[in-house]
């Protein structure tokens, strides 16, 4: 009666581990199977006859069997092996990966007598993990690789089987892997980390990807790892390239219309000795096309000199361009050559050319016209080998009807005209200038700012920027020395740009790049009685934009 009770609590119990979805087996002290359901069955391909009786190393195949066996350890440490991911061999020599865990079988005195294990197979899930776009895989507690996607193959050059079970420091080879990994960062936080950063793949590439890690728990709620997904950010990264590579000229960057013509022009001009005019507002970039003109022009290989004419006083202006020679004056002590006397050969910029006084002039007139200039005390000129280009941000017409200006100057350095248009009348070169700002600044600064938050472009495509690109980079240099991540938000800027820009946002910025006319200035004036504050809403720019327009067209400040 007892051995047929025994035999009914047999079958009993197999009838109940065949009805779990689980693969379920149990071994003896000596890891050999005695029970063995029909989930395992099915997730190795071995029938429940070959496999009682064997050792469960033969039947399962796992890389753990002998180093990290689940049973083996809950036996060990006397306490269960929860959730542990492997990879087992079935019977067709197929991985198949599963999550395992081990408890401790005792008998009726509770004396160990062997162990149980339960097999849940992850082919489901990692099938869904494969079709993820994005790389993604899952370490353990010691950070082994348990799973890597089709992705992560792709974006390592490493394969599934090569990477499982090492440590994901030799499969990323990143800067931050042996100081501040942001896999170990989230486990021990439990805080999600997103970071982006460099790695090395396979064949030695750098690749820029972005990163965002989080912590795996078992049921019991305990940690058991954690999963990183990996998008890689080189092709975003390379189409940045190509893009300011197609709208760069040398240092200057732009998409607009009106700019794209100048850049069109700039190396005929460059060939050519003739005088340039540069005009254009404070901040535009004036002396950049300047070094363009001369990096173009056969004189490329001759010295670039600049004088700024509004920056020094106009008791030494004169003898730092045109030299000094000893005894001209009480404390000329020794000769002292010019600027045009060591810019022979080269290009000579005379920026805010608007800013010289009359008596300077005159002088640079003859310069110009005879090419010869001479130094203060000299007895006789000197010839002078340099091409001439100049610039202001002054309206040299208006300053020539006043007699601030002297006519004969004005044609002869009016020759070839460029007017440089300002930013707020190009706002679709901001994106290229931020990227290119964020470029040079992380350099600078030994950051890693990859782009600006959409809500601060917004505001940057708002703002009139009085100082044009000067301004823009100086808002962008000093947001990147405050931004600790890899994006500049709102709180790294300035409290006064902010303030002074977001009313504006409600408008839409002014994208055309086209300067309105006085009509329909006046129009709009009309529109709201004379309010400029109203106006200048709904042209969508500040109210010192629309007061300057209001006085270059004359119209009525009222």
């Amino acid at each position: 009666m007892t051995k047929q009770k025994n035999c009914e609590h047999l079958e009993y119990a197999s009838h109940v581990m065949d009805s779990v979805a689980d693969g379920v087996f149990t071994v003896d002290r000596d890891m050999k199977i005695m029970a063995y359901n029909r989930a395992a069955e099915l997730i190795t391909g071995i029938p429940r006859e070959k496999a009682v009786g064997r050792p469960c190393h033969e039947v399962f195949r796992t890389a753990v069997c002998f180093s990290r066996c689940p049973v083996r350890e809950a036996i060990e440490k006397g306490k269960p092996v929860l959730n542990r991911e492997v990879t087992i061999q079935n019977c067709q020599d197929e991985p198949v990966p599963v999550s395992v865990s081990a408890s401790i079988l005792y008998d009726g005195e509770g004396n160990p007598i062997g162990g149980v294990e339960t097999i849940r197979s992850l082919r489901r899930i990692y099938a869904i993990m494969d079709s993820v776009p994005d790389g993604l895989f899952t370490v353990d507690e010691g950070m082994l690789i348990t799973h890597f996607n089709r992705a992560c193959e792709e974006i390592t050059g490493v394969s599934h089987d090569e990477a499982i079970g090492r440590p994901c420091y030799e499969i990323f080879k990143t800067e931050v892997c042996t100081g501040a990994c942001p896999m170990v960062e989230a486990i021990a936080t439990g805080q999600s980390i997103q970071r982006e950063v460099d790695i090395t793949d396979r064949s030695g590439r750098k690749k820029l990807i972005s990163v965002s890690c989080s912590t795996l728990y078992d049921c019991a709620g305990k940690v058991m790892g954690g999963i990183e997904t990996v998008r890689d950010l080189t092709p975003i990264s390379s189409m940045r390239e190509e893009l300011r590579d197609k709208y760069t000229f040398r240092s200057l960057v732009s998409r607009n219309p009106v700019m794209r013509r100048l850049f069109d022009v700039m190396e005929d001009i460059a060939a050519s000795d003739a005088t340039v005019f540069l005009h254009g507002e404070s901040g535009t970039g004036k002396e950049l096309f300047a070094r363009a003109i001369h990096e173009l022009s056969p004189r490329r290989n001759g010295p670039l000199v600049i004088v700024n004419c509004g920056a020094l006083p106009e008791t030494l202006l004169e003898s730092e361009i045109f030299g000094v020679r000893k005894g001209a004056f009480t404390g000329a002590t020794e000769n002292r050559p010019g600027r045009l006397e060591l810019c022979q050969g080269g290009t000579f910029f005379l920026d805010e050319v608007g800013d010289l006084p009359l008596p300077l002039q005159v002088k640079l007139l003859r310069v110009l016209e005879n090419h010869e200039f001479q130094p203060l005390g000299a007895r006789a000129p000197i010839k002078a080998d340099v091409r001439f280009i100049t610039a202001t941000h002054r309206n040299l017409e208006e300053m020539v009807a006043n007699g601030t200006f002297r006519q004969d100057l004005y044609f002869r350095i009016n020759i070839v005209t460029l007017n440089i248009p300002p930013l707020r009348e190009r706002l679709e070169d901001i994106p290229l200038l931020v990227d290119m700002a964020l470029q040079r600044f992380n350099l600078s600064y030994n950051k890693k700012v990859r782009n600006v938050a959409p809500d601060v472009l917004k505001l940057l495509l708002h703002h009139s920027f009085p100082g044009n690109v000067r301004e823009l980079l100086n808002l962008l240099e000093q947001s990147v020395i405050l931004c600790k991540g890899n994006e500049i938000q709102l709180e790294h800027l300035p409290r006064s740009f902010i303030e002074n820009t977001v009313g504006a946002t409600t408008a839409e910025p002014r994208r055309s790049g086209r300067l309105p006319t006085a009509e329909e200035i006046s129009k709009v004036l009309a529109a709201h009685n004379g309010n400029r504050a109203d106006a200048a809403r709904e042209l969508g720019v500040e109210r010192t934009t629309l007061w300057r327009w209001m006085k270059r067209y004359g119209l009525s400040d009222n």
